[in-house]
């Protein structure tokens, strides 16, 4: 019977919540995933008992989000993101591992790739953001106002979660407040807008074209049909600049792929790594 668990760690001078579950195979591959922006690991519990017998299973909250810190002390960007996965990694023992990214998670697996390419067997990217701009400067600025996290709260607080999350999903049936409430619990925390105002203002583009060109790594791309907040086009596009790339589209699902196709998403990743 899986049952989930969770720990903490200090890592780069931020306290990290994370799952690690160990597969009773001792040569088993470690599937690590990394979640999306706004998010936290709950976006991937429906994957973890489909995978546990077969697979090391290791997921964190990156900071920021979920139970991980929330400090105004360390820099929000992508860059060190991958850098905190691959420190992760090292303190777990993990030499080399699967990155499965979702979303804003893709691109921290694709950096994870260009500055530690010796951790990473292949990738799974589910829905990954990709060729998005930095903030803009008027933005950027505007983030170093001391009122601005509270901006930001006020601004979330106006928004119809329900009807935000909608977009998300091709089957608004998903929405159930417990779903709703597990990808939000981030929001009601002490800090959580003061990182959210650094994430904003730190950081930085997505990976070019060219870097893109550069990743020869076996990839597995899983986008939804009907993804409206990372479009298919975008998925294609990223197989084209990506040299080992495949695409896999599920029809009538959106951008919330684990938490919509959670069986067909373990399918598709077993049979990608089985082959």
């Amino acid at each position: 019977m899986f049952v989930q668990s969770k720990d903490k760690i200090d890592l780069r001078n931020v306290t990290i919540s994370y799952e690690y579950y160990h597969a009773a195979n001792p040569h088993a591959d470690t599937l690590v995933f990394i979640h999306g922006f706004l998010s936290c690991s709950f976006s991937f519990r429906k994957l973890f008992p489909l995978l546990y017998n077969d697979y090391n299973l290791l997921c964190f909250d990156l900071p920021g989000f979920g139970e991980s810190e929330k400090i105004s002390s360390i820099h929000y960007s992508l860059h060190e993101y991958a850098a905190l996965t691959n420190d992760l990694l090292d303190r777990l023992s993990i030499q080399k591992a699967i990155l499965i990214g979702h979303s804003m998670g893709g691109q921290i697996a694709l950096r994870t790739c260009i500055q530690h390419p010796e951790r990473v067997e292949k990738l799974i990217l589910l829905c990954s953001s990709s060729y998005i701009k930095s903030s803009s400067l008027p933005l950027r600025l505007c983030s170093y106002l001391p009122f601005f996290p509270y901006c930001l709260s006020i601004g979330m607080s106006s928004i119809n979660i329900e009807k935000n999350f909608q977009h998300l999903v091709y089957d608004h049936k998903l929405l159930t407040q417990e779903v709703i409430d597990g990808y939000t619990t981030s929001f009601n925390e002490k800090g959580f807008f003061t990182a959210l105002a650094k994430l904003v203002r730190e950081r930085e583009e997505d990976l070019s074209t060219s870097a893109l060109n550069k990743i020869n790594f076996p990839v597995l791309l899983i986008w939804g049909e009907d993804d409206r907040l990372v479009p298919l086009r975008v998925g294609e596009r990223m197989k084209k600049d990506l040299p080992d790339a495949e695409l896999l589209v599920f029809p009538h699902t959106g951008h919330l792929i684990p938490e919509e196709h959670p069986l067909e998403t373990a399918d598709a990743i077993r049979s990608f790594l089985t082959k």
